[in-house]
């Protein structure tokens, strides 16, 4: 009976290796996180403009285009009607991104509603023989060190 106590040690003991390893990339995690979102907020302020030489571009750009069209239509837009429209395209572009999450989460699914709600049933019900598995693999496992 010894030798199950000796593997549960060392079982216990890499378990608290690996925690300490998640702890450790948590902490990292959460320090780029920090960065991300101050960077995030940087970028997202009004001091930051693009350079002089790139609005120079711009409206050379602008004029040439203007030009092409026999003048008729000129591409006058400011600043604030270009942050608008991309906070515009930024919201859409969060938008997708969370429709697309929603559409992942129903990933190898049948098309067919019932199809699917019985297989989603069939997958609950073999997550709580596989939870009642589980804990009674714990609990044998509880029993053995007593």
């Amino acid at each position: 009976m010894t030798t199950p106590n000796i593997k549960t040690k060392q079982l216990i003991g890499e378990d608290d290796q690996q925690l300490q390893r998640i702890e450790t990339l948590h902490q990292q995690l959460k320090a780029e996180q920090a960065r991300a979102q101050e960077l995030l907020a940087k970028l997202k302020s009004e001091d930051v403009q693009p350079p002089k030489s790139l609005l120079k571009e711009y409206h050379k750009q602008a004029q040439r285009l203007g030009k092409e069209n026999g003048g008729k239509k000129r591409m006058e837009i400011g600043m604030s009607e270009m942050k608008a429209e991309e906070r515009e395209i930024r919201e859409l572009e969060a938008r997708v991104s969370g429709l697309e999450g929603k559409v992942r989460g129903f990933e190898g699914l049948p098309p067919d509603r019932e199809l699917a709600l019985t297989e989603v049933e069939n997958m609950r019900k073999e997550l709580v023989v596989l939870a009642r598995r589980r804990d009674e693999m714990f609990d044998g496992l509880v029993d053995e060190n007593k």
